[in-house]
């Protein structure tokens, strides 16, 4: 669990970081403060036994994955843009948080939460949409414009354990890699598989 204050200093990396996209920073930082206490306190995570299943963790987890993208790209010596890189980690699964209206997670009742360790349940409200999807139709609703590699990488995050996303395997940019490794070694390193 995150503390009040811990919550907010996540929350204000996110901002600091999308003020220095350029000419995104203005759509990036529109859609960081609509989505506000939304993106805030949305977990990454609906079940105890995943990762940052609790207010606040999927802005944590988020920073988390930016930062080993950042390590994965210096060690690789691979020149990404920054700017590209920011987007793609920061908003990997920018979908959880639901569309422009409704929430994604919902809590989960009592007995689900005590029995089965759901903490989280999927909104039956919000329409039917995978998360990478849905999280570019919120950076497009925001006008918040995605280059190529950036769309791909958000809709490969997962990697190719993901059926749909085999077609895609040695056929993806080097951002798409990384974020996608980036992310499986923030998951670990949640598990506390990795450290």
């Amino acid at each position: 669990m995150l503390q009040p204050e811990e919550i907010d200093a996540n929350f204000q990396k996110v901002q600091g970081l999308c003020s220095k996209l350029g000419d995104r920073a203005n759509a990036a930082l529109t859609m960081v403060d609509e989505l506000g206490l939304r993106l805030a306190l949305c977990p990454a995570s609906g079940r105890k036994d995943y990762h940052c299943a609790y207010p606040g963790g999927l802005v944590e987890h988020s920073l988390r994955v930016l930062g080993n993208a950042m390590r994965l790209s210096k060690a690789f010596d691979w020149e990404i843009p920054r700017d590209s890189l920011i987007i793609a980690c920061l908003f990997h699964d920018l979908g959880k948080v639901g569309d422009n209206e409704k929430d994604y997670y919902v809590d989960s009742e009592p007995w689900r939460k005590e029995k089965q360790g759901e903490l989280y349940t999927y909104n039956k409200e919000i329409q039917h949409m995978d998360v990478p999807t849905r999280g570019i139709f919120l950076c497009q609703h925001f006008g918040l414009k995605l280059t190529l590699d950036e769309t791909l990488a958000i809709k490969l995050n997962d990697g190719f354990v993901v059926e749909e996303n085999k077609q895609y395997c040695l056929k993806t940019p080097t951002l798409a890699f990384v974020v996608m490794t980036a992310d499986y070694i923030a998951t670990m390193q949640e598990k506390g598989l990795f450290t």
